[in-house]
């Protein structure tokens, strides 16, 4: 696998974990390596799910499928799971794992790659985006979508989502909460402007005093919420421990085809059993070796994501300042025509 194609599942995999609803599309496997026994339980278990895929009950066999994931993940595994996904809706999620299948569909020849890589195009057309503009009063504003604050280097971009309804809601200190759910349809691109009202003025506090001075604020400060760096932040600590693991099943294969051919340039004859055990470890080892330059690079991304949107996040503005003012005051009101005004 070329270097730039690592890169670039890498990307792809960073914003599944971004946008999406952290979808399991990378499986930590056991340490150990499972046995014949659980070997066969997770074939039967393939096939009822396969039975299942077939007959349209695609949550149930996406629970299957992913019972079988967690003995042994198989391109073919991350295909179907990918495709119950979809058929359920979560195309965000969907495409994350055929984006993986596809990584991996190299060992089992051109027909299933074909298969993986037209999926993965034609669902790719499908996603739906939208796109979330700042209006008039909603300069800094916090804005969330679907309940997860959005860090502005979301704002103003195409966000892929699954299609559907998805609720938009901004608030800021002195204007109307501003709520609105959009429907988001297949292979469009929405975008939305949101615009905030500012509250109505209290008439009485001001009446014939003539106060220009500042006012104190109405409540506390809002803090943009941090959700989603600190989701994407743990989901890319999630995946640097997955490379380590994914390094550690690696050096495994290594010292077992280093047992069974010392010198690699004149190797011994094997066995027929040690035969398809060299050609078992060298297949893991490609699998491995691919899976931690995977994570490792989606983890790094993740992190460096996270802390992006902490540093851009919106600052909420600040108090007025403390201050005293003379005013000129209502007829009748002070002997000597003035009356004190003041922010604290």
């Amino acid at each position: 696998m070329s270097s730039l194609r690592v890169r670039q599942i890498s990307q792809r995999v960073a914003i599944v974990l971004a946008c999406a609803s952290m979808s399991a599309a990378v499986t930590v496997p056991a340490a150990a390596a499972p046995d014949k026994e659980e070997l066969s339980k997770a074939r039967a278990r393939f096939q009822q799910a396969t039975e299942l895929e077939q007959a349209g009950n695609w949550a149930a066999a996406l629970q299957q499928f992913r019972e079988v994931g967690q003995v042994r993940m198989t391109p073919q595994v991350r295909y179907h799971i990918a495709l119950c996904e979809e058929k359920l809706g979560k195309l965000v999620a969907a495409l994350g794992g055929f984006e993986l299948a596809l990584s991996e569909a190299e060992s089992l020849g051109p027909d299933f790659r074909k298969e993986v890589e037209d999926k993965t195009n034609a669902l790719r057309e499908r996603i739906p985006k939208l796109v979330i503009e700042r209006g008039e009063g909603a300069e800094a504003a916090t804005i969330e979508l679907d309940g997860i604050a959005l860090g502005a280097s979301s704002i103003g971009i195409e966000v892929p989502l699954d299609p559907g309804p998805h609720q938009i809601s901004a608030r800021t200190s002195g204007y109307d909460v501003y709520t609105e759910t959009i429907e988001v349809p297949e292979k469009e691109t929405k975008r939305v402007s949101v615009t905030l009202n500012k509250l109505a003025e209290d008439s009485s506090a001001n009446t014939n005093t003539g106060n220009t001075g500042p006012v104190a604020p109405a409540g506390p400060v809002q803090h943009p919420s941090r959700v989603l760096p600190y989701a994407i932040g743990i989901g890319g600590g999630v995946l640097l421990v997955s490379s380590g693991v994914f390094f550690l099943m690696r050096q495994s294969q290594i010292n077992t085809l280093n047992e069974l051919c010392p010198n690699k340039s004149n190797c011994p004859v094997l066995s027929a059993d040690d035969h398809a055990k060299f050609n078992s470890s060298q297949s893991n080892l490609n699998t491995y070796d691919a899976l931690m330059k995977i994570t490792v690079i989606g983890g790094i991304a993740a992190i460096g994501v996270a802390v992006g949107l902490i540093v851009l996040e919106p600052k909420p503005p600040k108090p007025a300042a403390a201050g005293l003012f003379i005013n000129p005051a209502a007829p009748g009101a002070n002997v000597g025509g003035l009356s004190l005004a003041g922010a604290f």
